[in-house]
């Protein structure tokens, strides 16, 4: 009888040994609504096209709007498993992600979201060994992200000169964005981007940074009123894609590399497909109901002169905070930020096609994860 038992163990044993891996299901969790760009023009193609290549083995599951994680919690929750991939913002957790925060803050130093694209890519992946490291030891694996449009002022009232905008409270979400809300002479307000509509709605906040498309995306043409055109710079460094480690390793190589090759296309689609595109098309959904306030001269002088002073300021926060060598991870940015604004003129050209390739070409053939 024990042989018997022990020969069927045995038997059972070799059949799973042989048996193909079962098929797994992954949760993604963003905060951002579930109709916009990034999870209907960027993710869920690249999901669907991951789950075809694999046979059905990784599929992924968009959780969107906060259903499983906000923007605060992403971090924490992405790490400890609750969901096994999702939006990770490194502004909203300076004190864990304090190397990756610098390449956000060199927000006012770029104006071209393709080239912030692949020179915050290119900084974070090849050129700030510390950025990666945080990520690993918070049992993540950040794998990419896009670019929003340049951020501008989105006000409830008509703002149009820089006495306008004296004392308004502003939403910005970042340590870049604060200081230039307050050089301005506005007051930052730290919220969550899910609280910005009730808060402008009730009157408890003015203004928010934040890109055009943020007007349809977040419902947010609803209550502004005008929008004062002159960029503020653009955001980078943003995680859309971070996986936690543990699913990561669970993954096999060929599992990988077939999502590591989506990545750029997600990048590539969210930047053009998805922001680029909607500011245009959201401002002309909205050119008769918000006021557009394209041009202020005395507005750009005082950016500008907040911009060439800015930089001590993003490093000493830096410092402040536990980064290592903000200097060299601030050089590098600008120094590939130059590359790439040459890349984005003379090889992309507003493709989004031809910037997957190039991002694949430059950065992630390069790179292991």
């Amino acid at each position: 009888m024990k042989t018997l038992l022990r020969a069927s163990t045995a038997l059972a044993m070799i059949a799973l040994a042989g048996a193909p891996a079962l098929a797994e299901d992954y949760n993604y969790a963003t905060f951002v609504p579930p109709q916009a760009a990034n999870n209907t023009v960027a993710l869920q193609p690249a999901f669907d096209a991951i789950a075809e290549q694999t046979g059905g083995d990784v599929e992924i599951k968009i959780f969107a709007g906060g259903q499983l994680l906000g923007a605060q919690d992403m971090l924490a929750g992405v790490r400890d498993g609750i969901a096994d991939l999702g939006f990770v913002i490194p502004v909203y957790a300076p004190s864990d992600l304090p190397n990756s925060v610098v390449i956000s803050d060199m927000m006012p130093y770029g104006a071209d979201p393709i080239a912030v694209a692949g020179a915050s890519l290119q900084t974070m992946l090849m050129d700030c060994p510390q950025c990666v490291q945080e990520f690993t030891d918070n049992n993540l694996v950040f794998l990419g992200g896009h670019v929003p449009t340049p951020y501008r002022l989105l006000c409830r009232e008509d703002v149009s000169s820089l006495a306008d905008i004296a004392g308004l409270r502003m939403r910005g979400g970042s340590g870049a964005m604060s200081r230039i809300a307050q050089a301005l002479g506005g007051t930052p307000v730290n919220m969550n981007a899910g609280d910005m509509y009730e808060a402008l709605e009730r009157g408890q906040l003015d203004c928010v940074v934040g890109p055009i498309a943020w007007l349809r995306q977040y419902s947010l043409g609803e209550v502004i009123g005008s929008v004062l055109g002159e960029p503020l710079g653009v955001l980078g460094g943003l995680g859309l894609v971070t996986w936690n480690r543990d699913a990561w390793d669970g993954l096999t190589d060929e599992q990988k590399q077939i999502v590591l090759r989506q990545i750029p296309g997600i990048v590539a689609r969210a930047t053009i497909d998805g922001y680029i595109a909607d500011d245009n098309d959201v401002r002309a959904q909205y050119e008769g109901t918000v006021t557009f306030n394209d041009s202020v001269p005395e507005i750009r002088e005082a950016l500008d002169h907040i911009n060439a002073e800015g930089l001590p300021a993003i490093l000493v926060a830096a410092t402040d905070r536990g980064a290592t060598d903000p200097e060299a991870i601030a050089a590098a940015y600008q120094r590939n930020l130059a590359r790439w604004q040459e890349i984005s003129r003379d090889r992309v050209q507003g493709s989004s096609e031809a910037l997957a390739e190039v991002l694949w070409e430059e950065i992630y053939s390069k790179v292991s994860f």
